[in-house]
Formats: C-alpha cells, structure tokens, sequence
C-alpha cells in the first residue's frame, strides 16, 4: 500500500498542496450507504454526477439562514460523503477520479485548494469522519478482497487501524463517545449496531439495536446520543438512541424520498427534498422550509453535513444542465 499524509494540521493545508503539487484555483466564497454510495451500499440510485457544495451559515433556530452554494468539487464523476474537519477549517468528501479508486480528500474552506488526504491502493476509503479527539479520521475501508470494515487514519500519518475486524460489512457509522460507536451494517435487511473500543470492553460482534435502518447515522452534538433513520412500510423516521441505556425515541417522520439529515446543534435538523433545505426543531410537529436552491440550478440534495462552529453546510446534489437562450432581434 502507498500512503502518503497530506497534512497534519488544516492550517498548514496551503503548503503542503503545493509541495504536493496540487494547485487548484481558490473560488470565493458567497457572502454535501457511506458514499453517495461505497459499492454496493446505497439505498437508492445516486444521482448521475453528484457535486458537493458549500453555503454559509447564519443566525440560529428559527433565524438559520443559508447562503449562495458554491461548488467545490467541479468535475465529472463522484464526489460525495462530506464531513467537516473539527476545526472547521477543512471539509472531506469521498471522491472517485476515473480509475476505480474512491479516496478521500479535502477542500480547505479559506484557501478553496482540494487534495487526497491519503493515495492508497488497492484499498478505497469512504465517508471520512474526524474523531472526537481530533487524532484519527475514520472511513469505511474496502479492502482489495471488497471486506468493508471500519478504520481509523492517525492525522500524524502513522499507519491505520481497523477498528472491530469481526464487524463487516460496514457500510456507515456515527461515533457517540469516545469508546462508543454506531455502525451500519449491511445485510437482509441492514441492521444497526453498537460496539465498544477500550481494553476489555470491546464487543467483536457488535450489539444489534434495530433493524431496516437507513444509512444517515449521527451524533447528536452537545450529547452522547445518535440519530438514525428508521425505515417503514408507510413512513421513515428519524430516531434518536441514548447507546448507554439503549432507550430508542422518535423525533419526526422525514419527507418522502429523502433520507439524509445533519444536526445544526442539539436541537435544530435538516433535511433536504428535491431543491428544497427544510428545517426540524425539537418539539415541532413538521419540517419548515429553510430555503430552495432551485434558483442555483441544483436538485436531488442527498448528503448534508454542518460545520462544528455552525457557520457552514456541506451537501451534495446534482447541478441541473443549464439551456442557452435565444436572443431576441
């Protein structure tokens, strides 16, 4: 396997792109199954060519407002998965470059420069998630035999590590606390499972909490609970699960079609629906728009990530072909 760390810290991201000779023109910014799907995971078609997008964030509550979204990954082909790093200063997102090889890389939010977190091969990486503690960035890791575990990258370069080698295949995961993680594995249907790192405490096999999940798995920020989508004959729900005690309670049923949420903060979640960003707030009885980007030529909104400081959404969606007009004589 050839490895080769990008960067440590996302401060220094400019640096190391260019030692790397990676020079991608920095865009301003005005004023998103693991992947879009990792082989064999997605719930349902992903769009043709998915882009990820940036727009900022403001206000909070029933204030949120979004900005102008603003592409980042402008290229034919996959792009998909984005996660925000804890700084908040780097997004990652899953891309596939032509060769069949998914990595993943990273967009530095002030520079606008893109570049792999790590070449590797034959093994390809998805849904890039930066631990709590900062150190390690987890992905869902196929392997050259097509094994889906979960693994962990130390951000110091060091070699990486998979995390419960019995439990597979992961196809998506959430990390609760610092021992405690929430993995969605596939199967007949897929099932949700819990399982403990730490020295004597690690479950091999993994708890089964429930079943016919969907793959938007979640911490809750501010708490040690996850979210995660419940799926039904009639409806979808968003659920919440506290891993300690194993209560399951349920938030709010998702719009038809759509199964990709991302908390704002302990309280406020979003969800998109064709071009539309809609908004939940604990105790309200139905989403509420937040905006349509239509107007941005965009559709089929999928993945959703928010920054920890709040002041940034990451999505992914398929940019509409736009048609030239006739002038007028």
């Amino acid at each position: 396997m050839n490895s080769v760390p990008l960067f440590r810290r996302w401060s220094v991201a400019p640096t190391l792109f260019c030692t790397l000779g990676v020079a991608v023109p920095s865009r301003a910014v005005a004023q998103v199954t693991t992947a879009g799907s990792t082989a064999g995971l997605t719930a349902r078609p992903a769009p043709p060519d998915p882009d990820v997008f940036l727009l900022p964030l403001a206000g909070r509550g029933d204030a949120l407002k979004i900005g102008v979204p603003v592409n980042v990954s402008r290229r034919t082909g996959y792009d998909n998965q984005p996660a925000f790093a804890r700084d908040s200063r780097a997004l990652f997102f899953t891309s596939n470059r032509g060769d069949g090889q998914s990595d993943i890389y990273v967009h530095d939010v002030s520079t606008g420069l893109t570049g792999p977190l790590r070449a590797t091969k034959p093994e390809s990486e998805y849904s890039a998630m930066p631990t709590l503690d900062g150190q390690s960035i987890t992905v869902i890791r196929v392997e050259a035999d097509s094994t889906q575990r979960l693994a962990q990258f130390p951000t110091d370069g060091s070699a990486p590590r998979v995390l419960f080698p019995a439990i597979k295949p992961v196809g998506y995961f959430a990390q609760a606390d610092d021992s405690t993680w929430a993995m969605f594995v596939l199967g007949a249907p897929a099932t949700l499972r819990l399982a403990r790192t730490g020295a004597g405490r690690e479950l091999t096999t993994g708890d089964e909490i429930a079943s016919n999940v969907g793959r938007s798995l979640h911490r809750i920020p501010g708490t040690a609970h996850v979210s995660y989508v419940q799926k039904g004959a009639a409806a979808w729900y968003v659920m919440r699960l506290d891993p300690a005690s194993r209560r399951v309670d349920t938030l709010i049923a998702l719009p038809t079609g759509s199964e990709d949420v991302a908390w704002v903060d302990s309280t406020t979640l979003l969800v998109g629906s064709g071009t539309q960003l809609m908004q939940w707030r604990r105790g309200a009885a139905a989403w509420n728009a937040l905006g349509d980007l239509a107007f941005a030529q965009l559709t089929n909104i999928t993945r959703l990530a928010v920054s920890p400081n709040g002041q940034w959404l990451a999505l992914v969606a398929e940019p509409k072909a736009r048609t030239a007009t006739r002038s007028l004589r």
